[in-house]
């Protein structure tokens, strides 16, 4: 591969020099020089300026068209389609209702089109990514081994292996990659991103290559449109709960903060709570987001993307969707301390914003702002609800049977400082065809909401410590992610266990 890019390389320079010397004969012939003078006489100016502007004019477009030649011919000789940089319709064959249990099936399409006498990189792609809708995945890895390549997706969190791929035909398939991701072919050892085209334009997937030791490794993030439009009665938040946060959407003003690991469903809840509000109150509310990306197109929203080449920061946009006269405003992520005092002013002045924090629970929240610089007495009157968010794998109905509290229980339990034990039923699941062997099918989300009292404020305007706000809360009636998981537990939806992964981190 290196011999054939030197190749390329002197191709491209010598294609210039070819260029260069035609132009110069041809710049130096009568005919040319008879147009030359007749300018010359027409704008009244004679010198070496004038021959050395037609010499460029002439050069220019023979260099470009020679590198145009080379490059279609490289790709033909390294067997890449240059055509369809677009995957069409007829390209996807995605099956609206197949199960994970519907992996092995794709496995064994996949090693059929990899066993063939010559393997088509196109016909692979094609396959690899219609697996990946069919399953839901959200992302499909292609890791470069010493002697193989090993393509993975992971579906509701957890990764599955997928197939092997030895590294003549995934040379193929990462050129495939980069012509449909617009990226350069050429370049193997920068980081590359991209996106790849789709003609339904309900599918999106983003594109990351990254250099490695044994070859270029691909992440490929798929997203489709439909997927994370859910109704907010439908993102899994207990009943009670979800009637308190639907009577605080009706504010006009004020901050509603999500917090979670990356991953956990924080944009699903956010999007679904502003479709609440689109829906509840109608045209007459100005929807406003900015995004780091933007992986979902909705109808009603003014939707702006973070770009930080273009110093299209979250500080930056937000500052200009202030002058937009918004309604509702949606911030991707409160990052620095100026984004989060830009944030705490529209909020105050008549904008209900939603946004997201990293912190370690709902209370901690209010000390992460506060090292952002956020006055507490300022913070403390802004936030109207906290929301922590976690993932948990849904036991799979099949094989999921009820199981006793064990010791490795109780002592999970104690290292989180719960001193009663809960009483059962719990539940296992030791793995079936359903669910691949693996004992769960999907996710389901636990949470946690924090909605501010006149206490809790007083707390927060001191700069009390967050174990400590977290206790009074609990003292009002909050009901806890371990909480919420242990109720799931009970009716056998997770594992204990699951809940407490989950929780204590």
């Amino acid at each position: 591969m290196k011999q054939f890019r030197l190749y390329y390389i002197v191709i491209r320079v010598l294609s210039v020099v070819v260029a260069g010397i035609l132009a110069h004969l041809i710049a130096f012939s009568d005919p040319v020089q008879g147009v030359l003078e007749n300018v010359q006489d027409i704008i009244g100016y004679e010198g070496p300026i004038l021959h050395l502007l037609f010499w460029g004019i002439l050069c220019i477009p023979g260099a470009v068209i020679f590198i145009r030649i080379i490059n279609h011919l490289w790709l033909k000789i390294n067997h890449t389609t240059v055509s369809a940089p677009i995957l069409k319709k007829v390209d996807l064959t995605v099956e609206t209702d197949s199960r994970i249990s519907m992996l092995s099936k794709y496995r064994d399409e996949l090693t059929s089109l990899c066993s063939q006498s010559e393997p088509s990189a196109v016909d692979f792609i094609n396959e690899l990514i219609s697996a990946g809708f069919s399953l839901s995945a959200s992302d499909i890895h292609m890791n470069p081994g010493h002697d193989s390549v090993t393509i993975t997706m992971r579906i509701h969190g957890q990764l599955y292996d997928l197939i092997e791929l030895q590294h003549s035909l995934y040379s193929q398939v990462i050129r495939r990659i980069k012509v449909l991701s617009d990226m350069i072919i050429f370049k193997h050892n920068i980081p590359q991103d991209g996106h790849i085209r789709f003609e339904d334009t309900t599918y999106t997937a983003r594109v990351a290559i990254m250099p490695t030791n044994h070859g270029e490794r691909v992440a490929i993030r798929l997203v489709m449109s439909h997927s994370r439009i859910l109704e907010l009665d439908q993102v899994g938040m207990p009943p009670d709960m979800l009637k308190t946060y639907k009577a605080l959407l009706n504010r006009n003003q004020g901050m509603i903060i999500l917090t979670g690991p990356t991953g956990s469903g924080k944009s699903t809840t956010m999007f679904a709570s502003l479709l609440h509000i689109q829906r509840t109150r109608g045209q007459s509310v100005n929807i406003v987001t900015l995004e780091d990306p933007i992986e979902t197109d909705f109808e009603h929203f003014h939707q702006t993307q973070v770009d930080h080449t273009a110093e299209m920061t979250f500080a930056t946009g937000l500052r200009s969707i202030m002058r937009q006269d918004p309604d509702i405003i949606m911030l991707g992520e409160i990052r620095d301390e100026e984004t989060s005092n830009i944030a705490v002013r529209a909020a105050t002045t008549g904008h209900l914003l939603f946004t997201t924090v990293h912190a370690n629970s709902t209370s901690g929240v209010f000390n992460r702002l506060i090292q952002m610089g956020i006055n507490p007495v300022q913070l403390s009157s802004v936030i109207h609800t906290v929301i922590a968010q976690r993932l948990c794998h849904r036991l799979c109905e099949s094989c999921r049977h009820e199981s006793p509290l064990t010791d490795t229980h109780k002592r999970q339990l104690k290292l989180m400082g719960i001193e009663k034990i809960p009483e059962g039923p719990f539940f296992e699941a030791e793995g079936c065809d359903n669910c691949l062997g693996m004992g769960f099918t999907e996710r389901l989300a636990l949470f946690e909401m924090l909605t501010l009292t006149d206490k809790l404020r007083d707390l927060i305007a001191q700069g009390t410590p967050s174990h400590h706000i977290s206790r009074e809360a609990e003292n009002e009636g909050m009901q806890t992610l371990f909480d919420h998981g242990l109720q799931l537990a009970h009716f056998g939806q997770v594992s204990l266990l699951e809940v407490i992964r989950m929780v204590s981190s």
